[in-house]
């Protein structure tokens, strides 16, 4: 199977929420950037009809907000596509995703109350919590593996060495 395979598909243990933080984190992009040209039609308009280039100076405060709004959405969802990624290839959560949002989310919340940063808060909350599952869940599969190789290793062992009539 190759990395675009589906993830229920591909890895058994990839359900839950190592499936939905990634997809919230794309939902939540979606919405933002949405917002950001709803919010900012008229400026968006003026930037688009004056042809783009160098249309977004730095004396404009407004069409600057309007610019990073949309740059934040895109990088945001640029990190919902690499967590998704990682969650198809290792069927793990990478916790960086979620340390990341929460590095954006917290400061937004604070200076900014009435806004998205609280979403941001929340899903990298839920990503934390369920890179941590995974971690526990994966050294407990591997203690359990490591287990199953012992027992096998050692009653190969005791036959090897047992007496022969």
């Amino acid at each position: 199977m190759n990395a675009y395979a589906r993830p229920e598909s591909r890895k058994p243990n990839a359900r839950g929420l190592r499936l939905w933080v990634p997809r919230l984190m794309l939902a939540a992009a979606v919405v933002h950037m949405t917002v950001g040209v709803i919010a900012a039609y008229s400026r968006w308009s003026g930037i688009v009809s004056g042809g783009l280039w160098n249309t977004v100076r730095n004396d404009d405060d407004a069409r600057m907000t309007a610019l990073w709004f949309m740059i934040s959405g895109i990088a945001f969802f640029g990190l919902g596509l690499l967590a998704r990624r990682s969650v198809i290839a290792t069927g793990t959560m990478p916790v960086e995703a979620g340390w990341i949002l929460l590095a954006l989310g917290i400061p937004v919340a604070v200076l900014e109350p009435v806004s998205g940063g609280w979403s941001l808060i929340a899903i990298g909350v839920l990503a934390v919590v369920t890179s941590r599952r995974d971690r526990c869940t994966m050294s407990l599969d591997r203690s359990a593996a490591q287990r199953a190789r012992e027992t096998a290793v050692s009653s190969a062992a005791s036959r090897d060495t047992a007496p022969s009539e």
